[in-house]
C-alpha cells in the first residue's frame, strides 16, 4: 500500500511540472514567414550586436537601418529565449525582428526570422538545410561540403532579397 501512495505522489508531481516545449515547424515558404513577421513586429532592423550575456539571453544592438521607425543610432538592450530561438549567440551584424517590453527591451520573436549576417543559415525557420541523407548512403566528404556550401549561399542570399524587400515596404 505504501508503494503505490509513493507512485501515486511522485506521479503527481511530475504531472504539476510546467514543460515548456518549443517547435519551430517551417511555416511555409520563405516570403510567408516574412509577412508573418512583418505584420506582428514593432521593430524591425539591422544593427550591430555589440554586447552577448548569454547567461541571461541578453545582448545590447547598436540600430543601424530602422524599417519602422525607431531612432538609427540608438543603443537597445534585448532579450531572446534560448530554448525557442533565433538565439543572439554572435556579435555582428544582424536583422532583428521583436517586440517591445514594458521595460523598453527588444523581445526577440519566437521561431521568427532574426539572424546574423555571417551565419543567415543558423536559423532554421529561415532556410531549411539539406535533407538528411538515408542511412549508410555513400557520399564523398566533397559532395557533402558542396551541399553545404549551397545551403549558406541560398540562405545569404535569402537574407539579401528580405532586405531589398524591407525597404520596399517602407519607401
Amino acid at each position: 500500500m505504501m508503494i503505490k501512495i509513493k507512485i501515486i505522489l511522485i506521479l503527481l508531481f511530475i504531472s504539476s511540472i510546467n514543460l515548456y516545449a518549443c517547435n519551430c515547424k517551417y511555416q511555409g515558404n520563405l516570403e510567408v514567414l516574412q509577412n508573418i513577421e512583418f505584420n506582428n513586429s514593432e521593430c524591425i532592423f539591422i544593427g550591430e550586436v555589440i554586447d552577448i550575456d548569454s547567461e541571461n539571453n541578453v545582448f545590447e544592438v547598436k540600430i543601424i537601418e530602422s524599417f519602422n521607425g525607431i531612432e538609427i543610432g540608438e543603443i537597445y538592450s534585448g532579450l531572446y529565449d534560448k530554448y525557442c530561438g533565433p538565439i543572439i549567440n554572435e556579435k555582428g551584424k544582424w536583422l532583428l525582428y521583436g517586440n517591445f517590453n514594458s521595460e523598453n527591451q527588444i523581445v526577440i520573436n519566437h521561431c521568427g526570422l532574426s539572424r546574423s549576417f555571417e551565419n543567415p543559415e543558423n536559423n532554421t525557420s529561415a532556410s531549411n538545410p539539406p535533407e538528411p541523407l538515408p542511412p549508410n548512403t555513400l557520399i564523398s566528404k566533397s559532395e557533402s561540403e558542396k551541399r553545404m556550401k549551397e545551403w549558406k549561399k541560398r540562405a545569404k542570399s535569402d537574407l539579401d532579397k528580405e532586405i531589398i524587400n524591407l525597404r520596399k515596404r517602407i519607401k
